[in-house]
């Protein structure tokens, strides 16, 4: 007899671990396991192919596994689940664990492990797994017995649910994977997970000292991270916040997502600069630096003189996380969880601005361009201009995201997602992971250098027919590093890729994409007719646009 609601047809096909494993996947709403598989994961694989209410979304390489995932983690907010092969597998993964690091993508990693009687014996694909993951993941457990595994599980799922999340990892062992259930079935496996919640509200204290700094004629900055603003309803609290408080609202340096303010209205300021230096002088002209969930100590690069900006200024940061906490003189820090915390003063603001503004500051320009020529600024306020404003745009543009986002207007929220940790190959992955759940088409902005480490994801959209558009802007180099050694041709021919040229539609078609190209400058008119052959295919699409330098 079936225990606990577990049907008889579930209990006819779960012979091992694997199968219990899947069934407690299903139980959570797990829908799809993205992976790239090896022999370590073979146990998983049968089982999988026993049921059918798990999709397994196979890739050919993992970097484009872990980028599909963390694309639809982005998009969804919802926990999605990799199978990694051993100690290559993860090797291969880490740089885009490492962005999803970063983007707190709520991921679960099931890494495969080698035999549990080999392990001292240097097995073939075996190594110290945990050891190898443990610096980008939030937790890991290494299960090395069978009764392990469920209780693991459970600690992981609930792990995921707190805010802010990303991903943890369960190194699972190839011969406990197989190893048959025993007949007293564990009542855990059916038991639900409840889950972590983080709703304490702001005290009246804290609540009305901030309504009190927001009224301050003082000139204030208001920096807002990408984890202020991940859920859609804030966003026109934050608004009034910002109006009400006369800010000057910035974006985090390394922002991944769009301001919720639109990009002319007269408190945005753009995204606060990436060298320590710009960013001091960015940032001294203000009385007040109000951060809400941001990371804006993180810096790019840091000049020889070190100027510390908040020497002069008092610092009020507001997040659910310590570690994001930077302990400057004169800083305050509010842990709270961000939606609960907006929301309590905005509720609490008055229905007019009643104070006196606050002077006009000169906090410095809007995000600058990088490339100097006017041709290829002239193709970026065309493309915007086609791209339609509920369509999701992926950016790993690096080298032209400035004027890119000069001219992208996006009117809807969660639109825009661009890399978070800096590890090249994530964009077309990304848009490939967020077709399986958005019915419309995804468009990533990809350069070259990133295009050439991230198209193993077109195999898997082309298997699956998926509406995914890459555009790769090709400038024949790593340009991002040429802006930084502007004057240094010879460094630039290093930096080149060129010789031999990059024969993209060969590539492209051999992946079974359609393929279009062009060459700078493009004509308006011409622009327009590649967008309607570009956008109207019914599986994965590539314009490469050829920049002439």
């Amino acid at each position: 007899m079936a225990a606990y609601g577990t049907t008889s047809r579930e209990m006819n096909i779960m012979v091992s671990y694997a199968d219990y494993l899947l069934m407690w996947l299903r139980r959570q709403g797990i829908t799809r396991i993205f992976g790239n598989p090896g022999t370590t994961e073979l146990p998983l694989v049968e089982a999988l192919a026993r049921q059918s209410e798990i999709e397994y979304v196979v890739g050919i390489h993992e970097t484009a596994v872990c980028a599909m995932a963390d694309g639809l983690a982005r998009l969804s907010r919802k926990i999605q689940v990799v199978s990694l092969h051993a100690a290559p597998g993860l090797g291969n993964a880490e740089a885009m664990i490492y962005n999803a690091a970063f983007s707190h993508s709520p991921l679960l990693l099931l890494i495969g492990q080698q035999d549990t009687r080999l392990r001292y014996e240097r097995p073939f694909l075996g190594a110290p797994l945990k050891d190898l993951i443990s610096p980008l993941v939030l937790d890991v457990w290494d299960i090395t017995e069978p009764d392990h595994m469920l209780r693991s599980m459970r600690q992981a799922w609930a792990r995921l649910q707190v805010e802010p999340s990303g991903p943890v990892a369960l190194i699972v062992p190839m011969n406990i994977l197989s190893q048959p259930v025993p007949g007293d079935e564990d009542a855990l496996w059916l038991a639900p997970v409840v889950p972590v919640k983080m709703e304490n509200a702001p005290s009246e204290e804290i609540t009305r000292e901030f309504l009190s700094l927001l009224a301050k004629p003082s000139p204030k900055a208001l920096v807002v991270g990408d984890r202020a603003v991940q859920n859609p309803e804030v966003l026109p609290a934050l608004s009034w916040i910002a109006h009400y408080g006369h800010c000057d609202v910035f974006g985090e340096p390394f922002a991944t997502q769009l301001s919720f303010l639109p990009w002319d209205d007269a408190c945005y300021k753009g995204r606060l600069p990436r060298a320590e230096r710009d960013l001091s002088r960015c940032l001294s002209p203000y009385h007040y630096v109000v951060g809400l969930g941001t990371e804006m100590f993180r810096v790019f690069t840091r000049g020889e003189d070190h100027l510390p900006w908040w020497d002069q200024a008092s610092i009020i940061q507001i997040d659910s996380d310590v570690r994001y906490f930077h302990y400057a003189p004169g800083t305050a820090s509010i842990l709270a969880p961000l939606d609960s915390f907006i929301f309590s003063v905005a509720n609490r603001l008055p229905d007019a601005i009643k104070h006196e503004p606050t002077a006009p500051v000169e906090a410095g320009e809007r995000p600058r361009r990088l490339e100097t020529n006017h041709v290829g600024e002239e193709f970026w306020r065309s493309l915007a201009s086609l791209i339609p404003p509920d369509m999701i745009v992926v950016d790993e543009s690096i080298s032209a995201q400035s004027a890119l986002l000069r001219h992208l207007q996006r009117q809807y929220p969660a639109t825009y997602y661009a890399q978070a940790g800096g590890s090249l190959g994530w964009g077309i992955g990304a848009a490939v992971g967020m077709c399986f759940q958005n019915s419309k088409p995804v468009m990533a902005i990809v350069g070259d250098g990133s295009a050439l480490f991230g198209l193993y994801a077109l195999w898997t959209a082309a298997h699956y027919q998926l509406p995914v558009r890459v555009l790769i802007y090709d400038n024949h180099g790593y340009q991002i590093l040429k802006d930084q050694i502007r004057d240094n041709a010879k460094a630039h021919e290093l930096l080149d890729i060129r010789q031999p040229p990059i024969h993209w539609p060969s590539i492209l078609k051999g992946l079974s994409c359609f393929v279009l190209e062009s060459a700078l400058p493009c004509s308006p008119q011409d622009l327009a007719l590649g967008w309607q052959q570009f956008a109207g295919q019914k599986g994965p699409s590539v314009w490469v646009i050829h920049e002439k330098i």
